[in-house]
């Protein structure tokens, strides 16, 4: 790497690794560069020389915090360079339950008529976290004529009112102990029975089984996830993907050609400035 003059750089693919394996690979390292696989504290705490975490994705919660906050570590994340994507995808989400595309699509291929839908515009949309994604979901969703209500830690709107006035609620909150869980059945019990969750933040955000059972007992409208309490790919007869009125994807929101070579730029320059003393 030519902006790094003095420093190997050693590449694996270390994904479906165990812990031991990745400790021999980078027991040597100052710097790891990961995107979303788990780092967790075993792994951390047998890296002597470890000194930064350079993560290739925007969240951190697969990195054992309590480990390099207890030795220091320095952990990096590419913030924003999948703001449009998430954005875009949670906006298709929209439309998508909206015009139950995927329902119509389904129908034609076994000679059923169309199934009406709804439009977006004058429907109140409740985004959970503004941070840039849910301010870019925000912005798209008044050109579409949509009434915006949103929430973060500064914002007064309660969430139960959030969840009560709402046709949509899009969840972008990183996941933290305070956000685990912060969509469950009680809350879901709170929306329209013509409401829908849409989910691109993190899959531990939403309670698997209180949704499960919101869906089948039709307590709202529908569902899009593109995350869930497991990473992708699902394992045979996983309870959620059999619920009515769910579309599901496979965490996709990140993964575009354009955010994937925006969060390699922003990785590779976190790097060069924290190993040049520019952190």
């Amino acid at each position: 790497m030519k902006a790094l003059p003095g420093h190997d750089v050693t590449e694996v693919d270390s994904r479906g690794w165990a812990e031991n394996p990745l400790i021999e690979a980078a027991k040597e390292a100052d710097v790891i560069a990961i995107s979303n696989r788990p780092l967790p504290a075993k792994v951390i705490e047998n890296l002597p020389r470890l000194k930064l975490v350079a993560v290739a994705f925007a969240g951190i919660d697969h990195v054992d915090a309590s480990s390099v906050k207890a030795r220091k570590i320095v952990v990096q994340n590419s913030a924003g360079y999948a703001n449009t994507a998430v954005a875009e995808l949670a906006v298709g989400f929209m439309i998508s339950l909206a015009r139950r595309v995927v329902t119509n699509a389904n129908g034609i291929r076994h000679g059923e008529s169309s199934k009406p839908g709804t439009e977006l515009k004058g429907k109140t949309l409740g985004i959970i976290g503004m941070g840039g994604i849910g301010k870019e979901v925000a912005r798209l969703a008044e050109a579409f004529g949509m009434k915006v209500l949103a929430y973060d830690r500064s914002n007064g709107i309660p969430l139960k009112d959030i969840f009560a006035e709402s046709d949509y609620v899009t969840l972008h909150v990183p996941l933290t102990p305070e956000t685990r869980g912060l969509v469950n059945l009680e809350r879901i019990r709170g929306m329209k029975p013509s409401a829908f969750i849409i989910n691109t933040a993190r899959g531990p955000v939403v309670e698997t089984d209180g949704l499960l059972f919101a869906l089948k007992d039709g307590l709202i409208a529908g569902a899009a996830l593109d995350v869930f309490d497991m990473e992708p790919p699902l394992p045979e007869g996983y309870p959620l993907l059999e619920a009515p009125n769910l579309i599901a994807t496979p965490h996709i929101g990140f993964d575009t050609r354009e955010a994937v070579a925006a969060k390699g730029r922003i990785t590779l320059d976190n790097i060069v400035k924290f190993v040049g003393g520019g952190r």
